[in-house]
C-alpha cells in the first residue's frame, strides 16, 4: 500500500517536505528549511537518499528547497523542476550558504552535485520514476512554480505546494481545474482568512506611493527577492510611474533570470519595461544616489532582516516625508513586524518617523480560493492540510466538510504517516 509521510510543513508554515512511499521506494516532494530566532536553519525529517526514485522541487523559495543539497552528499537521486526554478534555486542556495554556512551540513559543491542530477521539465510533461509517474501543473504562485500530480499503485495524489488562483503581474491563476485526484495535499497558510481583491491593493499602493513622492519624500519598499520585488516593479511599470525607481539587492539578480526566461511570466512586458526604464543599483555610489531625489527604492530583504533595505531604513526612518511600505509577510520577531507594532527599528529601537503601511500582496491562496480550487478538482476522497498553523487549519477543515461535503480531512503533524 502506498503512503504519505509528512517530513515537514505539518502544522507549521514552511519547511515543506512530503514523501510519497511505495514498496520501499520514495518520491520526495520538496525539502525546505525554516529558520529559528537566531537565523539558524531548521531541517525537515530525515529521508535516506538511496531510497528515493526522484526528488521534485516545486518552486525556488527556501522553505521548499533549502535543505535539498543535503540529499546529495553521497548518492544523487534524480531531481526534477522547471528550468527557471532550478536557476533561481541555485542563486538562493548559494546566498544561504554565504549567510548561514557555519550552520549547514552542505556547501557549494553539494549544490553543484544536486544541480548536476537535475532535469528541467515542462508543465504537463509526463515523467516516470521507478514505480511513480508524475507531472508538474501550473500553480500560479511564482514564476516556474508547480503543483505535482503523482500516480502510484493506481492512486492519484495532487500536491498543490504553494498555490494561488488570482491574476497578478508575474503569474496567472493555477491551472488545476478538472484535474482528477483521489487525495489532495493542499497548503493552508491562509486557511482562516481572505485577502482583499488584488486590484484594490495595487491601486491603494500606487496612490500611496504617489502621495509620498509628490510631497518630496522617498518610499522604501522592502520586498522578498523572489517574485515580490519584481511584482512591485511591474505594478509601477504598468502605471508609467514617472519618478525615479531603484532596484537593489538580489531582487535585481532574480529579475534578470526572470527576464531571460520570460515565457514563465504572465505579463513579461511589464518586468522587461521595469528593467529597461528603472535604475538598477550596482554599488554604494548608486545607493547614495537613490536617496538624493524623491522616488521609490525596491530592496531586499522583505522583513528587513538583512540586505540593502537595512541601509536605506537607517537613512530614511527619521524623516516624516519618507515612507516604508511593507509588501511582504512580516514574521513575529522580525524588524518589519517591530516597525508595524511598535514604531521602532533595530536593536537600538530607533523611532520610525517615516510613514509606515503594510499592503497584502500575498502569493498564497486564501480560504475562499482553497474552497474554489477544491470544488474544481474531480474525485477527491481525502484532503490533507499542510503548510499552515493549526488554528487556521481547523477552521478550514470545518469549512471543507460543511461546504464541499468532503468528510475525510486530515491535519497531520510532522512525522505522521497517511495510508492511501
Amino acid at each position: 500500500m502506498a503512503r504519505i509521510v509528512v517530513l515537514g510543513s505539518g502544522r507549521e508554515v514552511g519547511r515543506a517536505a512530503i514523501l510519497v512511499e511505495s514498496r520501499g521506494r520514495g518520491l520526495l516532494l520538496d525539502y525546505g528549511v525554516n529558520f529559528d530566532e537566531n537565523d539558524r536553519p531548521i531541517f525537515p525529517g530525515d529521508v535516506r537518499p538511496r531510497d528515493l526514485d526522484a526528488v521534485v522541487l516545486t518552486h525556488s523559495h527556501l522553505d521548499h528547497v533549502g535543505a535539498a543539497p543535503y540529499l546529495y552528499s553521497s548518492v544523487a537521486p534524480k531531481l526534477y523542476a522547471t528550468k527557471i526554478t532550478l536557476e533561481v534555486t541555485r542563486l538562493l542556495l548559494l546566498d544561504m550558504i554565504k549567510l548561514n554556512g557555519a550552520y549547514l551540513p552542505f556547501d557549494e559543491k553539494s549544490v553543484d552535485d544536486m544541480l548536476a542530477a537535475a532535469e528541467a521539465v515542462e508543465y504537463e510533461q509526463e515523467v516516470e520514476a521507478g514505480g511513480f509517474s508524475f507531472k508538474l501543473l501550473y500553480s500560479g504562485h511564482i514564476p516556474g512554480s508547480a503543483s505535482v500530480l503523482v500516480e502510484v499503485e493506481g492512486r492519484r495524489i495532487l500536491y498543490t505546494s504553494d498555490v494561488n488562483v488570482i491574476d497578478a503581474k508575474l503569474v496567472s491563476p493555477a491551472k488545476l481545474n478538472g484535474v482528477k485526484a483521489d487525495v489532495v495535499i493542499i497548503e493552508s497558510t491562509y486557511g482562516a482568512t481572505n485577502h482583499p481583491p488584488r486590484r484594490e491593493v495595487e491601486e491603494r499602493f500606487y496612490r500611496s506611493v504617489k502621495e509620498v513622492v509628490e510631497s518630496g519624500g522617498t518610499v522604501l519598499v522592502p520586498a522578498f527577492s523572489v517574485a515580490r520585488g519584481q511584482e512591485i516593479a511591474s505594478i509601477l511599470a504598468e502605471r508609467d510611474f514617472s519618478h525615479p525607481v531603484w532596484i537593489d539587492g538580489m531582487i535585481r539578480q532574480v529579475a534578470e533570470v526572470y527576464a531571460a526566461h520570460y515565457k514563465y511570466l504572465y505579463l513579461p512586458s511589464l518586468l522587461l519595461k521595469a528593467l529597461s526604464e528603472f535604475n538598477v543599483v550596482r554599488g554604494w555610489q548608486d545607493r547614495k544616489k537613490a536617496l538624493k531625489k524623491p522616488g521609490v527604492i525596491i530592496a531586499s530583504a522583505g522583513m528587513l532582516k538583512g540586505g540593502p533595505s537595512l541601509y536605506y531604513m537607517k537613512k530614511m526612518a527619521a524623516d516624516k516625508k519618507n515612507a516604508v511600505f511593507l509588501v511582504s509577510y512580516q514574521a513575529a520577531g522580525t524588524p518589519g513586524r517591530m516597525i508595524l507594532e511598535e514604531g521602532v527599528f533595530g536593536e537600538e529601537r530607533i523611532p520610525v518617523m517615516a510613514r509606515v503601511e503594510w499592503f497584502d500582496f500575498s502569493s498564497h491562496i486564501d480560504q475562499r480560493g482553497i474552497l474554489q480550487l477544491l470544488r474544481k478538482i474531480n474525485g477527491v476522497e481525502k484532503v490533507v492540510l499542510v503548510h499552515g498553523e493549526p488554528r487556521a487549519q481547523k477552521v478550514l477543515a470545518a469549512k471543507i466538510k460543511e461546504e464541499l461535503g468532503i468528510e475525510d480531512v486530515e491535519i497531520p503533524a510532522n512525522g505522521d504517516v497517511i495510508e492511501i
